[in-house]
């Protein structure tokens, strides 16, 4: 994400995809409290290449001294040095020039001291080993949200708006929403639950290897929250033995879970964590994603329906669930 440098207020502040600057600032992204700036004086737009100025004011705009008359345009370049009406007001410079991109822009330093976070569409914060926090994007509603490891339900997973504070790791840091996705973006054909997940548990249950399965095998490794995963499909693969219907399939308290597993809740929502994170990884462009876990009233179910599980070289549980 771009990003200028106010020079007289020596603050920073992020560029929006269209980004406007005015006296009118009930109208403009940036406002500029003088009385020779026009309401509407200046945009700056990303065309999908290449950041551009385009003076809208009577009064003219100038980089680096090339002055831009009504309508003209001018490429940006970074150090470019803007101004407004008057080259004698200090104006702005362009310290970055980075596409649009949804992130968290930190407000506890200056992004010189602290970089924008630019957002995966699961991203754990502060990172992976340690994670406090995760973001992830919902396709089906096209919303952000954020669930933090005390979090049991689905419902206490908020929306993140546009400039919503988010705070981890004793740092503040606002949401910026930059990136539209859509109808428009080209998508993978496939759905989460098109893969089959095959999983390879040891004799002593110490360690599990995953493996999804869909025209192509894609191996996983062996990771610690596999067994969680494994531990949850066997819940979903009994009830389906004993007749429950497929939405009633699997739902486990989420401290019966952690006790199977013998973890604290705090761990156990790490894990949780990390495996949505590298199924994420794994298949960025698979449609479903939130369906690999399900919460619901502080339960918690494996929500894909096709899965083998091997104990050594032994099938002991082939889900014979249907697939949507």
């Amino acid at each position: 994400m771009a990003y200028l440098l106010d020079v007289a207020a020596e603050t920073y502040f992020p560029l929006a995809p269209h980004h406007t600057f005015g006296r009118l600032a009930a109208s403009v992204d940036t406002p500029i409290d003088k009385p020779y700036v026009s309401k509407l004086h200046a945009a700056i737009e990303w065309n999908g290449s290449q950041w551009r100025i385009k003076n809208l004011g009577l009064n003219g705009t100038w980089v680096n001294g090339i002055s831009l008359g009504q309508g003209d345009t001018h490429d940006l370049g970074i150090n470019d040095e803007i101004h407004f009406a008057e080259q004698t007001d200090p104006g702005f410079k362009v310290i970055d020039l980075a596409p649009p991109a949804d992130m968290l822009w930190p407000l506890t330093a200056s992004p010189v001291e602290m970089g924008p976070i630019y957002l995966s569409r699961y991203h754990l914060l502060p990172d992976a080993e340690h994670p406090e926090l995760a973001l992830f994007y919902n396709e089906p509603s096209q919303q952000w949200h954020q669930e933090a490891l005390h979090q049991q339900s689905e419902h206490e997973q908020p929306e993140l708006n546009d400039g919503d504070l988010v705070q981890f790791n004793n740092s503040h840091w606002q949401f910026v929403r930059a990136q539209i996705y859509g109808p428009t973006e080209v998508k993978s054909s496939h759905h989460i639950n098109d893969y089959e997940f095959i999983f390879n548990m040891s004799l002593d249950e110490e360690t599990t290897q995953l493996k999804l399965h869909c025209q192509q095998t894609l191996d996983l490794a062996v990771r610690t929250h596999h067994y969680l995963l494994l531990q949850l499909a066997r819940h979903r693969a009994e009830d389906a033995n004993r007749g429950l219907d497929n939405k009633s399939q699997g739902w486990v308290y989420a401290d019966q879970l952690a006790a199977e597993l013998g973890l604290d809740s705090t761990h156990m929502n790490i894990q949780i964590f990390r495996a949505r994170k590298q199924l994420v990884d794994s298949l960025p462009d698979a449609q479903g994603q939130q369906c690999l876990l399900e919460r619901r009233g502080g339960k918690i179910r494996f929500g894909c329906e096709k899965f083998k599980i091997y104990k050594g070289d032994t099938l002991t549980l082939a889900s014979p669930l249907r697939t949507c």
